[in-house]
């Protein structure tokens, strides 16, 4: 009776990782994540070397699913837990970004096959990374055959040129950059694009999707492709890549927020300029979105610049300045996105600069730190799942919290070129307790009823909140056992020297 009893008790533990939700989209609060540019970067695979050109940016340069399957210890070493590919369907001949799509559900044969992609996805599986992928249903390559195609003359939208930088008016039938223009309303547009989505989950396992140009697509298809791909897909991350406002009735996962990637970019390129326009953004996030845990940020993505170039134009050391970005990042709510090789401050301003290949023999230093500060997100929930509050700021200096129930993180970033001293008052926190520091070690206790924080310029630190330590007593026996059990020691093997003669 009892051991049926015990068995009754223990059914909810058992069940429990199977429950609808777990491991589910909503878990990717904790993630951080690594966006890899395919054909940038590296070359696992010569054999698969079709329209290479090392001289022509323009062209594809050789990376491949080989390249970065063999890349993976080093992504997860940084601390990623995962890693977007841009899109990797098959393209139009001399794109290697992927965003001439001739077939969507079709390898691109530059990348490698579709066992080379899968062989990928598992893994990367097997080192606990997620695999998003990105998927755009807005247009499809110049030269697509479909626009030639009998039956297919309601599949497009009517020729008129756009671009990103143009107005909204337009944009979901303009053809933008002068690719055909889908025509999602279309139900067999809509049911060919979902089923394609569909296709390369259960093909090769992966967890998510990017999803690109939303702006530029009926809201009303994506709630049916949501609604569809989630119906099939329950635990699938859909990350839409748009203003957050833009999509805010969208039942998206999560969102790349726009908006906030060019304050990021104007507050961090330099020196003495507040985080103000940052903490105004989140504010406006926690009223619009509902889970706005899940928002990526990001300091430059595929389409963008740099940040590096932005620094470089400021006439600023890149190594001091990405560091100051990324402990934001790293700190405030939200998922860290990183493109690859800003681990090494790589540079680059319009395509195809920005897409420079990856070079993994340069100086460590900045992704010692990226390490580091992953290590951080990992050990302290409060980092991740935290409520946010602006504590205090002094010019370029900034000193925010991040608390649990059960944690509170304090974090000070200097983003100025001298330094500052912030003091906090001491009835913020209990009596008897004091701000020990993760990232650089620096310990702050209360003094004359006010915590000072001082941080020298350009730099930053990340406090725990946690009692008094005190006198380490324990410590202070070993290191006064030590030197009288070295002279015990000598004055035994003096001894035993003694009686040996």
């Amino acid at each position: 009776m009892m051991k049926r009893f015990t068995v009754f008790l223990l059914m909810p533990l058992l069940l429990f990782p199977f429950l609808p939700g777990q491991g589910s989209a909503a878990d990717w609060q904790d993630e951080t994540i690594y966006y890899v540019m395919v054909d940038r970067f590296y070359n696992g695979d010569t054999d698969n070397d079709r329209e290479v050109n090392i001289d022509d940016m323009n062209t594809y340069q050789g990376g491949d699913f080989k390249g970065i399957t063999g890349k993976l210890d080093y992504i997860k070493e940084m601390g990623f837990t995962a890693i977007a590919l841009n899109p990797i369907i098959k393209n139009m001949d001399g794109d290697y970004t992927g965003n001439s799509p001739l077939d969507f559900t079709a390898i691109n044969e530059n990348y490698g096959t579709i066992d080379e992609l899968k062989e990928l996805v598992k893994e990367a599986h097997d080192r606990d990374l997620k695999v998003l992928i990105d998927f755009q249903a807005n247009h499809v390559g110049q030269d697509h055959p479909w626009l030639e195609e009998n039956g297919k003359e309601d599949w497009f939208n009517e020729e008129n040129a756009i671009n990103e930088d143009g107005e909204s008016a337009g944009r979901e039938t303009g053809w933008l950059d002068g690719k055909p223009d889908l025509a999602q309303e279309n139900p067999e547009v809509a049911s060919y694009l979902i089923d394609a989505a569909k296709w390369w989950v259960e093909e090769t396992d992966i967890d998510g999707y990017r999803l690109l140009y939303m702006e530029y697509v009926p809201q009303s298809f994506w709630k049916e492709f949501i609604t569809e791909v989630k119906a099939s897909h329950p635990d699938l991350y859909l990350l839409g890549e748009a203003d957050a406002e833009a999509v805010q009735n969208l039942p998206l996962d999560g969102v790349l927020d726009k908006e906030q990637l060019g304050d990021l970019r104007k507050t961090f390129a330099t020196t003495d300029i507040g985080m103000d326009s940052l903490f105004k953004r989140w504010d406006k996030l926690f009223g619009t979105l509902e889970n706005p845990f899940n928002t990526v940020t990001t300091m430059d993505t595929e389409t963008t610049e740099r940040f590096t170039k932005d620094i470089e134009r400021a006439k600023q050391f890149p190594g001091t300045r990405w560091k100051m970005a990324l402990t934001y990042l790293y700190t405030m709510p939200g998922i860290p996105m990183m493109t690859y090789g800003s681990e090494i401050a790589l540079n680059g301003g319009e395509k195809p600069d920005n897409h420079r290949m990856m070079n993994f023999r340069t100086d460590k230093e900045l992704l010692e730190y990226i390490t580091k500060l992953s290590a951080l997100r990992q050990e302290y929930p409060a980092l991740t799942e935290g409520d946010l509050e602006l504590m205090q700021t002094d010019g370029a200096m900034t000193v925010f919290k991040r608390e649990t129930k059960e944690q509170t993180m304090i974090v000070a970033i200097n983003n100025s070129s001298k330094t500052r001293t912030i003091q906090l008052d001491s009835t913020l926190f209990k009596n008897n307790q004091e701000l020990r520091g993760k990232l650089n070690t620096d310990l702050v206790r209360e003094q004359d009823g006010e915590f000072g924080i001082t941080l020298e310029r350009e730099t930053a630190e990340v406090y725990l909140v946690e009692n008094e330590s005190g006198l380490n007593v324990g410590f202070l026996v070993i290191l006064i056992l030590i030197p009288i059990g070295f002279v015990v020691f000598l004055i035994m093997a003096k001894k035993k020297g003694r009686q040996t003669n």
